[in-house]
C-alpha cells in the first residue's frame, strides 16, 4: 500500500474518529436548552378565522369565503338572492345533501380535491346549526361503514381520503376541538416547536438541502464536519436599542437575518413581524454600515458554483453591531453608506428560506446538490461519510426533545392510571371525541363486530390519523409560526411514532426496522398501553348530547371583525359543484322519489344556473 494511500486512510480515520466522539458527547450533554424563549413565552395562536381556512383551505389563504359575495353581472339581484335562499334550504335538507353527496361521488370525475372542498363548503354553509352538521357526518359516516362492512374491510375504515365523509370528518374534529386545543394542548405544542427550533439552529443547517447537524432522521444529516463558532453579537433595534443575540458564523445572512428577528420579536406571531424579504441586515461600525446579503458580486466561486454568503465570509466577530433596516433597492450589496435612520414598519406573513431567483440550483451553503430528473445528487467529496456514523447524534436529539414530545404526548392521549403524587387526578376528555366513540361503539353493535381492534382502528383511523396528526406534522395550522425543512422532518418522525402508538396491531421493530422505528420503539409499545386505557377511559365517560354541540362565533371572532364566514360564498360555490353535477343529482333524487326537493332543486337551477342541461323533466 503506498504511502500517500495509508495518509489518506489514516484522515479519514481520524476524522471519522473525531465525528462519532462529538456525536457521543452530545449525548452526554445536559438536554436543558439555554433558550429563554421557552419559558413565559406569550403563544401565537391563530384566530378561529386563520384556523379555520387553514385547516379547510390550506391552498387558499384568501378564500371567497372570506369576502361577501358579489352577484354575477348578468342576473338579477332580487332573483339570485331568492334562488340562493332556496338552495340553503335545501343544504338544510339531510336527504337533499346525502343524495348531492352520493350522486357526486358516484361520478368518477369526481376527484379527490373536489371531495375536500364539497366537505370545506359543507362545513362553512353548515357549522352554525354543529347538532344539524353532526347529524349529515354521521350519516354519511354509516353508509361508509356498511360498505366497507359489506366488502370486509372494515379495519380499514378512515385510513384514506377518499370520500366527502373522510374529508367532513377531520373538519367537524378541528372545529369542535379548537376550545382543547387553545388550552393546554396548545402551549405543549409550542414547547415542543421551540425546543426543537432551538437545538436545531444551535448547529449548522444548511439553507439549500435542508439538511442539519441535528436531526431525528438519519437522512437529514450533513454528512461532513462542519467547522464553526458561536458569535455573540448586538443587534439594533427600531428604537436605537441594543440587545445581544447568539448566531453561529456559518450562517447565512436569511438565517442570522431569521433568527434576530426571532430575538428582537419573540412572543409575536409571525404575521405581525416585518417580512424577511423586505428588511436587510447591516453591519456597523464607526458611524457606517454595510449592507449584508447572501448573494452579491463577493460571493466564492467553484467552477459553476457558487457559495452563499456567511457570516464568516463578511467577517463577522464577536461583539460587532449588526441592525435590521427596511430593504434598499437602489444600493448595491457590499456596498458602504453613512448610517441611516431605522424605521421597520411594513408588517407580513414572513417566508423562511432565502430566494437566489434562476441560479439556485448552482448556490451551496455546505453541499452541492445537482439536479437530475431521476434522483439528486449530493456531491461532498471526500468528507462524506456514511450516515450510520451520525447515529448518536440522533439518539442526542432525541434526548433532548423527548421530554417536549412525552409532555405533548400526554396532553393528546392523557394517561388513565394516576401516580401517588396525584391520586386525586380527573382526565378531561372532550365532548365531541365522546360522541364520536360512542357512534363508533354503537355502529360495531349493530354490525356485531366482536373483535375489538376493528373499533380500535376505527377510533385511532379518525382522532390520531384524520385529526392529531395534522397538527403534530403542521403546527402552522394552530400557532402563528413558520417552520423549516428540519423541523418537518423531525416532526414527520414523531407523528408517525404517535401513530404506531395509536395502532392496534403488534409492531416490534427488529434490527432491520428503519432507524426512526427503532429510535421510537420503547416508547410506543408503553403507549399503545396508554392509548388503550384512554379508549376504554372514554367509553365509560358520562354520555354526551350531540345536540348540545355549537362553536361560540362571537368569542371567536377576528380582532375588530363582525363576521368570521361569508356563508353566501359557501352556499353560491356549492351551488356551482352540484349544478356541475346536474344529472347525477337529478336522478338519485328521481330514484329516490324526492319530488319537492327535486322541483326546488330545478328551480334553484333555472334562476341563477347556466341552464345547458335541460332534459330533467324527460325522467
Amino acid at each position: 500500500m503506498s504511502k500517500y494511500l495509508k495518509l489518506e486512510i489514516s484522515g479519514v480515520e481520524k476524522e471519522m474518529v473525531a465525528s462519532y466522539v462529538k456525536g457521543f458527547t452530545h449525548i452526554l450533554d445536559d438536554p436543558a436548552l439555554e433558550n429563554e424563549m421557552l419559558f413565559n413565552e406569550t403563544i401565537p395562536l391563530l384566530d378561529f378565522q386563520t384556523f379555520a381556512i387553514r385547516i379547510l383551505f390550506p391552498n387558499s389563504q384568501d378564500h371567497s369565503v372570506l369576502h361577501p359575495l358579489e352577484i354575477p353581472h348578468d342576473h338579477n339581484s332580487a332573483i339570485f338572492t331568492s334562488a340562493l335562499r332556496k338552495f340553503e334550504s335545501l343544504l338544510h335538507d339531510k336527504q337533499f345533501v346525502l343524495a348531492m353527496v352520493h350522486a357526486m361521488e358516484d361520478n368518477p370525475n369526481f376527484n379527490l380535491q373536489s371531495r375536500i372542498d364539497v366537505a370545506s363548503l359543507l362545513t362553512i354553509s353548515l357549522f352554525s346549526s354543529m347538532p344539524y352538521l353532526t347529524e349529515v357526518l354521521f350519516d354519511l359516516l354509516r353508509e361508509l361503514i356498511n360498505r366497507n362492512v359489506t366488502r370486509k374491510q372494515s379495519n380499514q375504515l378512515l385510513e384514506r381520503s377518499e370520500s366527502v365523509a373522510e374529508a367532513l370528518l377531520t373538519d367537524w374534529l378541528a372545529f369542535n376541538m379548537y376550545s382543547d386545543l387553545r388550552g393546554s394542548t396548545s402551549v405543549a405544542i409550542y414547547s415542543l416547536f421551540l425546543r426543537m427550533k432551538g437545538h436545531f439552529e444551535s448547529a449548522p443547517i444548511d439553507v439549500i438541502t435542508g439538511n442539519a447537524n441535528n436531526s431525528l432522521s438519519e437522512e437529514k444529516f450533513i454528512r461532513k464536519e462542519i467547522c464553526y463558532k458561536v458569535l455573540c453579537v448586538d443587534v439594533e433595534t427600531a428604537d436605537g436599542m441594543r440587545m445581544p443575540c447568539k448566531l453561529l458564523d456559518c450562517y447565512t445572512i436569511t438565517q442570522a437575518k431569521a433568527k434576530m428577528m426571532d430575538h428582537l420579536y419573540r412572543g409575536i406571531g409571525l404575521s405581525q413581524r416585518p417580512k424577511l424579504e423586505e428588511v436587510d441586515v447591516e453591519l456597523r461600525s464607526a458611524g457606517k454600515a454595510k449592507l449584508l446579503r447572501d448573494n452579491d458580486m463577493t460571493n466564492e466561486e467553484d467552477e459553476e458554483w457558487r457559495r452563499i454568503n456567511t457570516l464568516y465570509h463578511y467577517k463577522v466577530e464577536d461583539g460587532m453591531l449588526l441592525a435590521l433596516a427596511p430593504r434598499t433597492q437602489d444600493l448595491n450589496p457590499g456596498q458602504v453608506w453613512d448610517c441611516p435612520g431605522i424605521s421597520i414598519c411594513e408588517f407580513g406573513i414572513a417566508k423562511r428560506g432565502s430566494h437566489f431567483g434562476d441560479e439556485s440550483n448552482k448556490m451551496y451553503q455546505f453541499e452541492k446538490k445537482e439536479s437530475s430528473s431521476k434522483k439528486q445528487n449530493i456531491r461532498l467529496g471526500r468528507s462524506q461519510y456514511r450516515s450510520e456514523l451520525f447515529l448518536p447524534r440522533l439518539v442526542a436529539t432525541k434526548r433532548i426533545l423527548q421530554s417536549s414530545v412525552d409532555n405533548l404526548f400526554e396532553e393528546i392521549i392523557p394517561s388513565t392510571q394516576p401516580d401517588s403524587s396525584d391520586s386525586d387526578r380527573t382526565i378531561s376528555i372532550p365532548k365531541v371525541i365522546k360522541i364520536l366513540f360512542d357512534f363508533f361503539d354503537l355502529q360495531a353493535a349493530l354490525y356485531d363486530i366482536q373483535d375489538q381492534e376493528v373499533v380500535h382502528s376505527w377510533k385511532s383511523n379518525s382522532l390520531a390519523l384524520r385529526f392529531w396528526v395534522k397538527f403534530l406534522k403542521n403546527p402552522g395550522c394552530l400557532l402563528d409560526v413558520a417552520m423549516g425543512e428540519t423541523q418537518e422532518t423531525a416532526l414527520t418522525v414523531i407523528a408517525q411514532a404517535f401513530i404506531d402508538g395509536c395502532s392496534s396491531g403488534k409492531s416490534h421493530a427488529t434490527k432491520e426496522s428503519p432507524t426512526n422505528k427503532l429510535l421510537y420503539n420503547r416508547e410506543v409499545q408503553l403507549f399503545k398501553a396508554r392509548v388503550k386505557n384512554y379508549y376504554e377511559e372514554v367509553r365509560n365517560a358520562p354520555y354526551a348530547d350531540r345536540d348540545t354541540l355549537a362553536i361560540p362565533t362571537q368569542e371567536y371572532l377576528p380582532q375588530g371583525g363582525y363576521t368570521m364566514f361569508h356563508t353566501d360564498s359557501a352556499v353560491y360555490q356549492l351551488f356551482n359543484y352540484a349544478q356541475s353535477y346536474r344529472p347525477e343529482i337529478w336522478r338519485r333524487l328521481c330514484m329516490h322519489n324526492m319530488d319537492s326537493q327535486r322541483e326546488l332543486f330545478r328551480q334553484v337551477c333555472f334562476d341563477i344556473g347556466d341552464n345547458l342541461y335541460g332534459g330533467e323533466d324527460s325522467d
